[in-house]
């Protein structure tokens, strides 16, 4: 199983992601799909046969939410904490 969170732009009502979660969990491979408020993002979990995350962000961008560009890790793993990352 593996999770993704995605962080979401803007202000984001509830019923909003709420809607967008349902939509979420219809897909081949999602197992579930969390909104958390604060801030705005949902976690989403996701087996072997799950969409790729631009799927989801495609769908997301259809119920009218947008999300932040996924932050890469360092190519080592490792992050001195300098760059923010």
């Amino acid at each position: 199983m593996k999770n993704e969170t995605l962080t979401l732009i803007g202000t984001v009502c509830v019923e909003t992601a709420e809607r967008a979660c349902a939509r979420l969990k219809v897909l081949p491979g999602v197992l579930d799909a969390t909104f958390f408020a604060d801030p705005a993002r949902l976690c989403v979990s996701l087996d072997d046969a799950a969409p790729s995350r631009a799927e989801l962000e495609t769908e997301l961008a259809r119920a009218g939410l947008l999300v932040e560009a996924e932050r890469r890790t360092h190519a080592s793993g490792g992050c001195c904490g300098g760059c923010g990352s």
